[in-house]
């Protein structure tokens, strides 16, 4: 059962090199870098997750098998988030349009509303935030995720993920998250964040 998960760290950098607004090269090939070492490490443990017997139910408990699948979950989700957060970047900013602006409109009253309830839910994290589609209700919803690795968009289809952890922001703003976050928001790619609304 051999397989991989793709590293699309070119494809990102082709999209988003001179594309980021006040998020320096540097910052963005540092974000990258790290981004690759999550899916490097990702796939370094399939193999032992997949070939390896499992352990009995005695020695879940501090086994290697534990470890290994802890670390995987938190490398594989943290990877996708992260390709979520480089493929809504590097757009014009402006407004979003169609569905996505009705749906917007409809669940949070206005766009300026949503935009400052996003702004507000990332600054209250340390690690993520998301918009997400949720599927039983189909509202979109603004979460955040912490601690790190936390994903609670089961049922869900998340559409904009904010990197809030440190590396994101430090060597361009210093501590200035907010600096950092009006930076950002200012360069969404709405047209990708539409196209990632399933067909209802």
């Amino acid at each position: 059962m051999a397989s991989t998960i793709a590293d699309r760290t070119d494809l990102f950098r082709k999209k988003l090199l001179g594309k980021t607004g006040k998020i320096s090269e540097k910052a963005l090939e540092m974000h990258l870098g790290l981004y690759a070492i999550q899916v490097r490490r990702a796939n370094e443990l399939l193999p032992a997750l997949q070939g390896k017997e499992l352990p009995g139910d005695d020695r879940i408990a501090g086994s290697l098998f534990r470890a290994n699948r802890l670390d995987f979950s938190y490398c594989l989700s943290s990877a996708k988030s992260h390709e979520l957060y480089f493929a809504t970047l590097g757009g014009a900013g402006g407004e979003p349009q169609g569905i996505l602006r009705t749906w917007i409109d409809r669940d949070f009253g206005s766009l300026d509303r949503f935009l400052r309830d996003l702004r507000t839910t990332a600054l209250a994290s340390d690690s993520w935030a998301w918009t997400c589609l949720d599927h039983a209700s189909g509202r979109l919803f603004n979460l955040l995720g912490d601690p790190r690795g936390a994903v609670p968009f089961w049922g869900g289809t998340p559409l904009l993920a904010i990197d809030m952890e440190d590396h994101a922001f430090l060597l361009d703003f210093n501590l200035d998250r907010a600096a950092y976050l009006d930076s950002l928001l200012g360069q969404i790619d709405w047209e990708v964040v539409a196209s990632a609304l399933p067909l209802l």
